[in-house]
């Protein structure tokens, strides 16, 4: 059966000002698309779009998916402006000798104006308690957690972590990095059908927000990879697509799992440094508001240089998280090394401060800049301090990048922040932090659309609104300006051809 959509703002995304009267589909692809009058007769059902505006699918870039389902059901730490009231909200969930794991603080928010420790923690003793960063590259435990987890004061710090201790010495209950995998290991496994829920909830929620695919990478976190990708298969049906990085200790493991049209799997994961919120992102001088303290590095060079090679081995690109310059310049002398397999392109992740020789070394490389524009709201006007005034040229420089040339994808990293595409859109558009660095309207929503598509090499097939793509398009109930952003509603989400998500009045 032919459908036409019309009797809407159509925007296909081909250019700035590219539009159509109406889109013909069949079978989960568009077929035709032009003026109402030519298509109408070739079709079997219209769907009125009652001048509502009509988008190419939005995809997050860049999201946990389970991470963003689990943020939806239990205690989310992100809203808490002090130490207090966390430890008032998270005592009342606590199970008598039960794990608590639950996340989201951020210390540049807290009255406290500290991280959170042990000490904090420790009015709890008799349950192991962890709750992690917003970043997700620090966790606090307490002392049962850490007693469980072995953790004396002679236990070394991993490579690419750091355990964190007091001015005297002691454990004060932070772990940096790599060093959570000391606790972490120690938490006992979810089941399938557990994170099948959460996937199914996160679903739910991401199609009320427009979003009709994702990239994410779960596949490190919850056991042997089996047991989330069981769930991933048991839930991701027709309903929504989903790109599924491969994290470094599973990729090889990996190799023989068979994608099809909605769960497939892409690049692989590797983290090269932290996050700017917990100083471990890795730069190439000192914090400025921390002397003697520059960064941790994930992986030694020579490690990095192992995985990039194992990639290419399987004719497979990198996905690589890089928020500190050092850290690019790092993953730059790999790839520079063993490039790229011919037509596919490498993707990093983040890259919120940059430098002017990294730039004219990006441009030579077959690249996508995975970049989240929320993170400015987020990050300002802190990290002004944290990185200097000399560094902020290329610092979250969104719209410089796109300038310069480079193609940019957009993403939230939820459950670190908010999954509403308009919040980062307006982020991205209205940039009150940084208003050199603010983009169009266009620019912003290719970003979730073209931008997106480009990241996994499926630009010819997703992205915009053009013959033979597929039939995936988020409505909204008016077109995007600079001064609506906040205020518009998602009216339809459509994936496939089919109404998955239709806003009821």
């Amino acid at each position: 059966m032919k459908t036409l959509w019309t009797n809407g703002s159509i925007f296909t995304m081909q250019s700035e000002d590219s539009m159509v009267e109406a889109v013909l589909i069949e079978k989960g692809k568009i077929i035709q698309i032009g003026s109402k009058e030519e298509l109408l007769p070739h079709a079997d059902k219209i769907i009125s779009l009652e001048g509502a505006a009509m988008y190419p699918g939005f995809v997050d870039s860049h999201i946990h998916l389970i991470g963003h389902g689990e943020k939806l059901s239990y205690l989310d730490l992100s809203s808490f402006t002090s130490i207090e009231k966390i430890m008032a909200e998270v005592c009342k969930k606590v199970t008598p000798g039960q794990w608590y794991i639950t996340e989201g603080w951020n210390d540049n928010q807290l009255i406290d104006g500290r991280f959170i420790s042990k000490n904090d923690l420790d009015v709890i003793q008799e349950s192991p308690i962890v709750l992690k960063r917003i970043c997700r590259h620090v966790l606090v435990a307490n002392s049962r957690a850490m007693e469980i987890a072995g953790i004396t004061e002679d236990t070394p710090s991993p490579i690419g972590g750091r355990i964190g201790k007091d001015e005297d010495g002691r454990l004060n209950g932070l772990f940096f990095d790599e060093a959570q995998q000391l606790i972490t290991s120690h938490i006992p496994p979810v089941t399938s059908e557990y994170l099948a829920k959460v996937i199914r909830l996160s679903i739910k929620d991401l199609h009320k927000k427009g979003f009709t695919g994702v990239h994410t990478e779960d596949m490190a976190y919850y056991g042997p990879y089996e047991i989330p990708l069981k769930a991933y298969r048991e839930v991701v049906e027709d309903q929504f697509k989903v790109h599924l990085l491969r994290h470094h200790l599973v990729f090889e493991q990996m190799q023989e799992e068979m994608s099809n049209e909605f769960l497939e799997f892409g690049a692989m994961k590797i983290f090269v440094d932290g996050s700017l919120g917990g100083r471990t992102a890795l730069l190439s001088e000192d914090y400025s508001d921390k002397s003697g303290t520059s960064g941790v590095a994930v992986h030694t060079e020579e490690k990095l240089g192992q995985l990039v090679q194992m990639a290419r081995v399987h004719n497979e690109c990198i996905a690589v998280h890089v928020i500190g310059d050092k850290a690019t310049e790092l993953i730059l002398d790999k790839i520079e090394k063993y490039p790229a397999p011919k037509g596919k392109k490498d993707r990093l992740i983040h890259v919120n401060v940059l430098r002017a020789d990294l730039i004219e070394r990006m441009h030579k490389l077959p690249i996508v800049l995975d970049i989240q524009p929320i993170f400015v709201p987020s990050d300002f006007p802190w990290v002004k301090e944290r990185l200097g005034e000399e560094r902020m040229e290329w610092a979250y420089a969104w719209k410089s990048l796109l300038r310069a040339g480079f193609e940019c994808s957009g993403g939230s990293d939820s459950p670190v922040e908010s999954a509403d595409p308009f919040v980062a859109i307006d982020a991205a558009v209205n940039n009150r932090w940084n208003p050199s660095q603010s983009i169009s309207i266009f620019q912003a929503l290719s970003l979730y659309t073209t931008g997106s598509a480009k990241a996994i090499g499926k630009e010819f097939q997703r992205g915009k609104i053009a013959q033979g793509f597929d039939a995936d398009f988020t409505i909204l109930n008016e077109p995007l300006n600079v001064d609506n952003i906040q205020q518009v509603f998602v009216s339809k989400t459509v994936v496939n051809g089919k109404i998955v998500y239709e806003r009821k009045i």
